[in-house]
């Protein structure tokens, strides 16, 4: 017998479920309070919270600019990991539980990426203005 077919036919135990919703919790908590903190320019430039690029440590005009660009972006991908807080408790299947938790953390992380990219490309191109240089993307 497949030990795979096997165990498919189990729901998760209760601590599995109750570990990933207090992750998924706090990977939501986490990108809000970036996004509330990054739009108030409440973040200092530093190595361990926000988005950290060779070009957001790059001075103080690009970290504070990206983090304040990409404020919106930061609380709706936080946001977007909330459904799976409530889908995940009430799934009928291990599949959908896994569901559950992959699919609001793979559309947070394609939001957040769209976010941090078009922040970057817009603060690039406010320091290429400010600069009298119109040459950089």
């Amino acid at each position: 017998m497949n030990p795979l077919a096997a165990s498919s036919d189990q729901m998760m135990p209760l601590g599995a479920i109750a570990l990933m919703m207090a992750s998924l919790l706090l990977m939501a908590v986490a990108l809000v309070l970036m996004g509330v903190r990054g739009a108030r320019r409440r973040i200092r430039p530093n190595r361990l919270f926000g988005i950290r690029t060779a070009y957001t440590f790059s001075g103080d005009f690009a970290w504070y600019t990206v983090h304040e660009l990409a404020a919106p972006w930061s609380i709706v991908a936080g946001l977007v990991c909330l459904p799976g807080l409530v889908l995940l408790p009430v799934a009928a299947t291990p599949n959908l539980q896994v569901a559950a938790v992959l699919a609001p953390i793979g559309a947070s992380l394609v939001v957040l990426l769209v976010g941090t990219w078009r922040a970057h490309r817009v603060a690039r191109e406010r320091a290429a203005r400010d600069a009298g240089r119109a040459d950089l993307p």
